[in-house]
């Protein structure tokens, strides 16, 4: 239940944003606000304006995303308020977190966050598609169980690209920067039959040197070479009816930035059943007898002879961008993503859509999990191997009723998904005493869904007398059939046990809804108040050892996590005194039951993962973002964010031992925010100058969902970073050339990482982009 604290909050909220709202319709001329730019958003499965959408959104258009240089997923997080990018075993092993909602590296368990692309969720594993002719980038808040493909509990990311026009024309952009940095992308817009058949193709190549120096072997980590292309094709042959396909290919190819030690534990100080900080110093001739350590130091050159303690403790002096690792995390990837959406309107009122999605996501990765140049847990040059295949259909009716004073939107959704996954990870290296242990994980998972779905909003105006109040319902059933099938080559089929259970299997049926009322008080002014409740789905954890039962329990399976959600939230667009201004407000509190989260243990002789149900956690948390033109020439924005987040029950039986207190929850900073001004004035006749400066900034963040108790030493310090774009351009001309720092004081901070101090007894943390700049020019014809 929610706390009446709570709910008394959410209360006072509503009525001061009422009784301020009734001011401000006193004071606003109906005008107000059209000096700033109108956005759409389809955060309910139809084009809206942001400030008519009840939900916590945030819409980042193709200028937006242009001016931010947003060109990686990593860029979104200064982008858009309260959206988390973290990393896990290094920058390709990225996942997005909302409200404290994220993925636990080596869980097995789908993305709190899901990424879609033209409506098409993106298989797990494959992350978003390339961030280029997009036109739009939308961020979900909060539990999305009624509207979307798939159940999510903590946000969606939608990317939408462009839509071919009428038009010929397109663009070209060319971009040179700091480490090499090569870019180039465009697109052209050809009718190829006027107002019916259209087409638009784009691609981008880009490419980088890497930043992060390996004294291993010399070379540099975190280059890449990207290349991808698009076809958007649309067939109109009426009013009432059209086609919208669009295949998207992206190609990957370099190497990411790596992992190195954060914090390790001194020896004889281990919970760890396999501890590095013995087997890896000089303490290790208790085993094998004085002079062994000389023996191994000879066999292994390059290795910290004073051992991996002392070697953490050199290393820190060097910093995360001057490593000594001896796996290199290569990376190269395919993605193929088709998405074809048929509209027909059957009545002016009723509009039939149906969407297909096709994904085939091709990857190979090299991986260090120790962050240094011994061998104590790596996938060496084989590396592993990825394969996701994922079909979809999702069939819609969108329509008005009642004299158009019901707006709904009911469906069904189809999800058939595959993914084979066979990984290398060299263990314990001690040659020449004991041969490295090479360990596979070799597995098939399959996921299988339906649901339907309705949602519906009503306006109350007439019934009550009060205008511009409406109330929505919704709600979703989803049946789920998961199966995991280890093959004969994985290291727990290899180490046969009799409890083994192989293929497993389970089918997951829940219910998930949608309570809100809002009210549209006048042309700036929207008030909401909702409640909703979505799931994450059961399965089996890949890196587990397959025995029956759930992981508190001593199996390899985990249960539903399920939050439910209260959230209040205003937005505003109009004038406050004579400046255009924008505000958006979301309070919330999310309860979640069952989280999903991982521990890292030793199980029949290999490094596992397994994934348990922590039975209760509490979110709250305040966003706010907006902007104000005080002139014509200057803008000022910012966005806030507050999130307080706790495991209220943590105490977990795993694999049916002694209870382990879970705690903090990972993937959150209490605060975080933007601050940016730009300025823009004319130069001549024609040239138009830009300067946009911004402060992003966050306080500290833990990695690890046992911080407290199995892995001390996984909190990442908060950190600010410095942004600019100065910019010229000439509109009627079409051209614009800008130059972008980022980072501009070269701080140094984190973004993520692993928890291993209770499998190794040290833990990994992945840095941020240095100072980045580049030089980029645009035309567009």
């Amino acid at each position: 239940m929610f706390k009446k604290a709570t709910a008394r909050s959410c209360a006072l909220a509503v009525m001061a944003v009422l009784q301020a709202s009734q001011a401000m319709a006193q004071d606003t001329a109906t005008t107000a606000g059209e000096a700033l730019e109108e956005v759409l958003v389809t955060a309910q499965r139809r084009s809206a304006t942001l400030e008519s959408t009840p939900v916590a959104v945030t819409a980042l258009g193709r200028d937006a995303l242009e001016k931010l240089s947003v060109v990686t997923d990593a860029d979104l997080q200064t982008a858009a308020p309260g959206l988390m990018v973290k990393a896990g075993a290094n920058t390709n092993q990225l996942n997005f977190a909302i409200r404290g909602q994220s993925l636990d590296a080596f869980s097995g368990v789908l993305p709190g966050v899901l990424p879609y692309f033209n409506e098409v969720q993106v298989a797990v594993g494959g992350g978003s598609t390339s961030l280029y002719d997009l036109q739009s980038v939308q961020v979900l808040k909060g539990p999305q169980g009624t509207l979307f493909g798939r159940n999510s509990t903590g946000g969606t990311v939608l990317f939408t690209s462009a839509k071919p026009t009428n038009d010929f024309g397109g663009y070209v952009a060319a971009s040179g920067g700091n480490f090499g940095l090569v870019r180039g992308e465009g697109a052209i817009n050809v009718p190829l039959i006027a107002d019916t058949l259209l087409l638009r193709v784009s691609g981008f190549y880009q490419s980088r040197d890497g930043y992060q120096y390996n004294r291993f072997d010399g070379t540099k980590l975190g280059g890449m070479d990207r290349s991808g292309g698009r076809v958007s094709l649309t067939f109109k042959p009426g009013d009432r009816f059209r086609n919208d396909l669009v295949v998207d290919f992206a190609h990957a190819d370099g190497t990411a930035v790596s992992n190195t030690i954060y914090t390790i534990y001194p020896t004889g100080s281990t919970n760890a059943p396999a501890p590095a900080n013995f087997l890896f110093t000089p303490a290790v001739e208790a085993l094998f007898g004085e002079g062994a350590w000389a023996q191994y130091v000879a066999a292994h050159p390059g290795v910290d002879p004073a051992g991996i303690v002392e070697y953490a403790a050199t290393q820190r002096g060097f910093g995360p961008y001057n490593i000594s690792v001896s796996s290199r995390p290569f990376h190269a990837s395919n993605n193929l993503v088709v998405s074809n959406i048929t509209s027909f309107d059957i009545t002016p009122d009723l509009q039939f859509r149906n969407v297909i999605g096709y994904t085939n996501l091709r990857s190979l990765n090299g991986a260090e999990y120790d962050g240094s140049p011994f061998i104590v847990d790596e996938r060496g040059t084989r590396g592993g191997r990825n394969f996701t295949e994922q079909k979809s259909e999702e069939a819609q009716f969108i329509g008005k009723a009642f004299d158009q004073k019901l707006s709904y939107v009911t469906g069904i959704y189809l999800n058939d998904e595959e993914t084979y996954e066979n990984t290398l990870s060299q263990i314990f290296g001690l040659e020449p005493f004991l041969p490295v242990n090479n360990q596979i994980n070799s597995g098939i998972t399959k996921r299988k869904s339906y649901a339907g779905y309705g949602q519906g909003t009503y306006d109350l105006s007439g019934t009550t007398g009060i205008d511009g109040l409406r109330v929505t319902l919704g709600a979703r059933y989803t049946n789920e059939k998961v199966s995991l099938e280890h093959l004969p080559d994985d290291v727990f089929i290899l180490n046969s046990n009799p409890g083994y259970t192989t293929p497993q299997e389970d089918t997951f049926k829940k219910v998930s809804w949608h309570v809100g009322l809002e009210r549209q008080v006048n042309e700036q002014l929207l008030v909401y108040l909702n409640a909703r409740s979505s799931v994450r789905n059961g399965g089996f954890n890949f890196f587990a050892p397959p025995l029956p039962g759930f992981g508190n329990d001593g199996g390899s399976e985990y249960g539903v996590e399920k939050a439910t959600d209260l959230e209040f939230g205003a937005k505003f667009r109009g004038e406050v005194g004579s400046m255009p201004a924008r505000l958006n407000l979301a309070v919330y509190t999310l309860q979640v039951k069952d989280a999903q989260r991982v521990t890292y243990a030793q199980l029949f002789g290999a490094p596992a993962a397994v994934t348990v149900n922590v039975p209760k956690t509490r979110v709250s948390g305040l966003e706010a973002d907006g902007l104000v033109s005080p002139a014509s020439w200057l803008t000022l924005g910012g966005s806030i964010n507050y999130t307080d987040a706790k495991f209220t029950d943590n105490l977990v039986s795993v694999l049916g031992g002694s209870p382990v207190a879970f705690g903090p929850v990972p993937d959150v900073a209490e605060w975080s925010g933007v601050a940016y001004a730009e300025f823009g004035m004319p130069v001549g006749s024609s040239l138009r100058a830009t300067v946009r400066a911004e402060v992003y900034a966050q306080t500290d963040v833990t990695f690890s969902s046992t911080a407290n108790t199995e892995n001390p030493g996984t909190t990442l310090p908060g950190y600010g970073l410095v942004n600019l774009r100065i910019g010229l351009e000439n509109p009627g001309a079409g051209w614009s050339v800008a130059g972008v720092v980022k980072n501009l004081a070269d701080r140094v901070y984190y973004v993520g990482g692993l928890g291993f101090g209770s499998l190794f007894t040290y833990n990994l943390a992945v840095p941020g982009e240095p100072r980045t700049y580049h030089v980029e020019a645009r035309y567009k014809f």
